[in-house]
């Protein structure tokens, strides 16, 4: 819960700072960053290079828009990947498949320590679907997320809620009468387990963006919570 202040995304519940680009490195040192999740999370790794310019892009030999990203600064020793989500996931683009994996399979590979930060959007391409979907894949983050704090309960795990989107794009599909009851059933599944949350929908409302893909000042407001969070 929060709302925007001359561009800046103030919450209600926590006193956050803004995070100019010394801070943001020192912030990022020594840290393995996960992002498992849709296009609106894969804005993050194309936005951090931006204001952090000792990360540079390692080719994986992937191809097409959703591929795995992998971001490096090899002297403060921080890595950054993004990987998509498994099915569902509605696209008009060629992806490989050889890499396929679902978030809890994702999260179970991960050894996880107090330098681990990961970061889980879905939601978007659940909205066609019938709603048990997307609770079945929920309850099923869920559970790898407790797993991985049993054998390693200093790593940091962030949920981001989808966001509000454009109106006229096969709305009764992806319409966001779907993605405000998925947004309720997220909040309702994880309410009660020691996770941040990153409150896109309620952001994208306070910026008043309407697209699937927010713009900058919205992911960098993003991100600084991000950091906030884990440092």
């Amino acid at each position: 819960i929060g709302y925007t202040l001359q561009g800046r995304w103030i919450t209600t519940f926590c006193n956050q700072i803004q995070l100019d680009t010394n801070k943001i490195n020192g912030c990022l040192k020594g840290k393995l960053i996960y992002l498992l999740g849709d296009s609106t999370l894969r804005q993050w790794i194309h936005y951090l290079p931006r204001v952090a310019k000792t990360l540079k892009f390692f080719d994986l030999h992937g191809t097409g828009p959703f591929k795995k990203y992998l971001l490096l600064d090899a002297e403060r020793h921080t890595q950054i990947q993004w990987k998509k989500h498994s099915y569902p996931f509605i696209t008009s683009h060629l992806y490989s498949v050889r890499d396929e994996g679902y978030i809890p399979r994702e999260i179970d590979r991960l050894s996880g320590d107090k330098n681990t930060a990961i970061v889980i959007t879905f939601g978007q391409h659940f909205r066609p679907f019938p709603i048990d979907v997307f609770i079945r894949r929920a309850i099923g983050v869920r559970k790898a997320i407790e797993q991985l704090f049993l054998r390693s309960p200093d790593t940091k795990v962030i949920i981001k809620t989808e966001n509000i989107r454009e109106m006229h794009v096969e709305t009764e599909w992806f319409g966001d009468f779907h993605g405000y009851i998925q947004y309720l059933t997220l909040n309702d599944i994880f309410k009660d387990l020691n996770v941040g949350v990153i409150d896109a929908w309620d952001m994208t409302i306070a910026y008043g963006t309407n697209t699937v893909h927010p713009p900058d000042v919205v992911i960098g407001s993003q991100i600084n919570m991000f950091l906030n969070y884990i440092c």
